[in-house]
């Protein structure tokens, strides 16, 4: 069965999953257990992020995105997130992620 929109629809669903995860994350960022008690945040988040990393390279596929295109624009972002983060005036403070494991 081909998937709806050339994976579009797919792409829209995880995205709006990991939104969820990461709004809860947010609201609940003093605890890695999750509100509905049925496991960990941090779990959650990694299976959502992967599920989000598969839809949008079988939409890169299907629609003949450039990939080495794609992946420059994300070093690019990512160079400029940690350069934001790094910034002692961002109010980093008000929100602190646990340190990983």
């Amino acid at each position: 069965m081909p998937m709806t929109a050339n994976g579009l629809a797919k792409l829209l669903e995880e995205l709006g999953e990991l939104a969820q995860v990461t709004a809860k994350k947010l609201a609940y960022f003093h605890t890695d257990e999750h509100p509905d008690g049925a496991g960990s945040l941090k779990d959650r988040m990694q299976k959502e992020m992967g599920d989000v990393s598969a839809a949008m390279t079988f939409v890169q596929q299907q629609f003949g995105l450039d990939r080495v295109a794609i992946e420059q624009r994300a070093g690019d972002k990512l160079a400029l997130f940690q350069r934001w983060h790094a910034d002692e005036h961002n109010g980093a403070e008000a929100f602190t992620a646990p340190a990983s494991n």
